[in-house]
């Protein structure tokens, strides 16, 4: 799957696909109905509930708790929005911070990271698991399919408000930004610094256009039907699709906006250590990985609880138990009948 991707990715590197004129720039307005809204702001809330929706219907599909999907997924909101900017701070504004102070790491709207939300959240997720004694591998999933479409919806907006300025290129895929523009981004001088309009990557755009498919893959395996999955696969999947692509595109950011860290950004090294976090779990899974309990399975009983499922297997327990002794009380009278008419 990956090669496709990565062989286009090549291609717009060396400029491979090439044409007179890029995409143009544009930018989308502020609208104003007595308080600013920003078309970026407008776009990552909608994909936030939308996201939270799926998250919801997935988790009625294994009976959790319409209590526990809300506090779950508000845990992982706001853990996540805190680590989106905290790290965004320490790893790419270094400067800032020291001008500013630890002042700033409390401006929360002020700056995030994609990779400082997905590790924030998932503080929040573990944190979330042990107090409630839930099983992993389910919430991880459940928790991944909602993520991942309000994700890629949170990268339109990064595309249309192009937030991830890349390298110069002569691709027809990069954007002719005017010189004004890349000025105010601060990235005009590592661009080249001469002409009124440079061709750049939009970064955003090109992880946009692989998440599509990523997210028909994905909810179409975590909402068959034909196949029950071992709790945590969904989750394992998503990563080890998209943090390889991830890493490759990271390769085009600008020094300017994305410092390097013994020659990778920190969004590389995160990508890294994901991929092997999750390559390990694939391991694990296919050697011990277990199927969540359908509703059917559960009765009453609330889904991804460490106690549901203890008090599930001591009802199939006692159930075999109970089909044993009865099995053997039958097997000693046949026995008894057939050596008397014997």
């Amino acid at each position: 799957m990956f090669a496709p991707i990565l062989a286009l990715l090549a291609a717009v590197s060396v400029g491979a696909v090439t044409a007179a004129g890029g995409l143009p720039f544009f930018s989308l307005p502020t609208l104003d109905i007595g308080i600013p809204l920003q078309p970026f702001g407008i776009i990552v809330a909608t994909g936030v509930l939308i996201g939270a929706e799926i998250l919801r219907r997935y988790g009625f599909r294994f009976n959790i708790d319409d209590d526990d999907i809300r506090s779950l997924t508000m845990w992982v909101i706001v853990t996540g929005f805190i680590g989106a900017h905290v790290l965004d701070i320490l790893m790419y504004e270094q400067d800032r911070l020291a001008a500013e102070g630890p002042v700033l790491l409390l401006k929360m709207w002020d700056g995030i990271s994609s990779f400082g939300g997905f590790l924030g959240g998932a503080v929040g997720f573990l944190f979330w698991v042990w107090w409630k004694r839930a099983t992993l591998g389910l919430v991880a999933d459940t928790i991944g399919v909602g993520l991942l479409p309000a994700f890629s919806i949170g990268r339109i907006g990064c595309t249309v408000v192009h937030d991830h300025v890349g390298r110069a290129t002569e691709s027809a895929l990069g954007v002719d930004y005017p010189r004004t523009e890349l000025i105010a981004r601060g990235v005009y001088d590592e661009l080249g610094g001469h002409g009124a309009v440079i061709r750049a990557h939009n970064l955003a755009m090109y992880e946009l256009a692989y998440l599509i498919p990523v997210n028909i893959f994905v909810l179409w395996l975590a909402f068959q039907k034909t196949r029950r999955l071992p709790g945590g696969f969904v989750a394992v999947t998503i990563v080890l699709l998209y943090t390889p692509v991830r890493f490759v595109i990271e390769f085009w950011r600008l020094n300017t906006s994305d410092p390097r860290y013994a020659g990778f950004t920190f969004a590389q090294w995160a990508a890294i250590s994901l991929f092997g976090v999750c390559i390990y779990g694939a391991v694990w899974l296919k050697q011990h990985g277990a199927v969540p309990p359908t509703p059917e399975e559960l009765g009453k009983k609330p889904g991804a609880r460490k106690a549901s499922l203890a008090a599930l297997k001591a009802e199939q327990e006692k159930a075999g138990s109970g089909e044993d002794g009865d099995g053997k009380g039958k097997g000693k009278g046949k026995s008894k009948g057939a050596r008397k008419n014997g």
